[in-house]
């Protein structure tokens, strides 16, 4: 069930297997394509938000993306990403393929799984730097 600042238009993204600054690149992102709320950081562990995880202890980075106020891209060029990331999609049908078009955009994505609901849907990908995005040092 949605609450009262949800609604179908609304898709909750999860992010693991990153540190902080990975998260912050991938949501930042999605709120340059979905700019009407830009995404919060939070930590799904209760308490203050984590910088990194502890040993043995994973982070889900999480945000919501409101996709009604989805707008072109109108820098093309890949998004660089430090390693892969573990996202999971969770929402209706048509906002999630639109996040996760943004998503292939802006970073090389693998789609592993889709699990269909009546009225909404999950999918998990695996996003990976695109070539020639990571930074020389």
């Amino acid at each position: 069930m949605t609450s009262a600042t949800e609604s179908a238009d609304h898709v909750s993204v999860h992010l693991t297997g990153c540190g902080r600054e990975t998260a912050d690149a991938v949501i930042a992102a999605l709120d340059a394509a979905f700019p009407a709320s830009p995404g919060t950081l939070l930590a799904e562990k209760g308490g203050p938000v984590a910088k990194e995880a502890a040993p043995g202890k994973p982070v889900i980075w999480c945000t919501v993306v409101d996709t009604r106020a989805r707008r072109a891209r109108t820098d093309t060029a890949p998004v660089p990403l430090g390693t892969p990331v573990s996202v999971d999609l969770f929402g209706a049908a048509q906002p999630v393929r639109q996040v996760q078009e943004e998503l292939a955009a802006a970073f090389g994505v693998e789609e592993h799984g889709t699990v269909p609901g009546e009225h909404e849907l999950e999918v998990r990908l695996l996003l990976t730097p695109v070539s020639g995005t990571s930074s020389a040092g």
